[in-house]
């Protein structure tokens, strides 16, 4: 099942992808956190239906869930960024006010910031409330998968020194509004194994990053037991599992005005979005 959150005739809406055809499903639901707490009640309705070229694609989560971002959980992105691998997942959140959807646009201003970069990642939806769970069971939790595009202000990120050692700002490099995109859909009861499924991100039609979930340092599940071991997980909430190497600040390549960033894994599909200038 693709799951997918929409706008189309003035109306925000849940639906279920079937041939390019957005089934609306919006009565089954009393929000997107119940559909993906029940994403099998989609089969008790049928509201009418989009074709896909007609919807307006939404992040698949909700304004009041909590992403969640684990960084450094690739070796090979490590090695590239010159840090050391910490002892536990390094984690940092992003508010839901920086996501856009599929095809919508990457904002940002250049008063701001004027190194855009680009990051693929596999992220994980949750559909039930867990709490201290192991990663044995953590996967059970798992509403479905989706797509993460963690876009950075590298110039913020990493532009802090003191003491001649570098500093790094997640806040100003990771949160600003509309800048992180996320969809199409999520993908339920479709991913046997997370673990196993190839990433890319392309600009402009080429490749900059192509590697395997398998690389990852600590699994999906990992995560969420390391992260539901801090907090309460709800459903609706994201768990971001990091890049693989080949991001653009190590290459000197960055994302500039109508540029084209595609991240597309194994099972899921292809997240597109166009990169703009922010007007307010």
């Amino acid at each position: 099942m693709q799951l997918v959150r929409f706008r189309a005739a003035n109306r925000d809406r849940i639906g279920v992808i079937e041939d390019d055809v957005v089934r609306d499903v919006t009565s089954a639901f009393d929000s997107f956190r119940d559909a993906l707490a029940n994403p099998d009640d989609a089969d008790t309705v049928d509201d009418g239906s989009f074709e896909t070229d007609q919807i307006t694609y939404l992040p698949p989560t909700t304004d009041t869930n909590t992403i969640f971002c684990a960084a450094l959980n690739y070796e090979a992105h490590a090695e590239e960024s010159d840090i050391a691998v910490p002892d536990w997942p390094l984690v940092f959140l992003k508010l839901p006010r920086t996501l856009v959807g599929h095809r919508e646009s990457i904002s940002y201003h250049t008063r701001v910031t004027e190194e855009i970069d680009y990051e693929a990642e596999l992220a994980a939806v949750i559909g039930e409330t867990a709490r201290h769970v192991s990663p044995e069971e953590a996967l059970e939790y798992v509403a479905g998968y989706t797509i993460l595009n963690d876009t950075s202000a590298r110039d913020l990120q990493l532009g802090l020194e003191m003491d001649g050692d570098r500093l790094l700002d997640w806040f100003s490099g990771k949160t600003q509004d509309r800048t992180t995109p996320m969809g199409p859909h999520v993908v339920i009861d479709e991913i046997d194994d997370p673990q196993d499924l190839d990433i890319a991100s392309r600009v402009n039609g080429e490749t900059l990053q192509d590697d395997n979930t398998g690389m990852m340092i600590r699994s999906v599940a990992d995560l969420i037991s390391f992260v539901s071991s801090r907090v309460t997980l709800q459903p609706g909430d994201v768990i971001a599992t990091g890049t693989p190497e080949g991001v653009g600040t190590f290459q000197d390549i960055q994302l500039y005005p109508d540029d084209t960033v595609e991240i597309e894994i194994e099972g899921i599909g292809t997240l597109v979005n166009t990169v703009k200038e922010a007007e307010n």
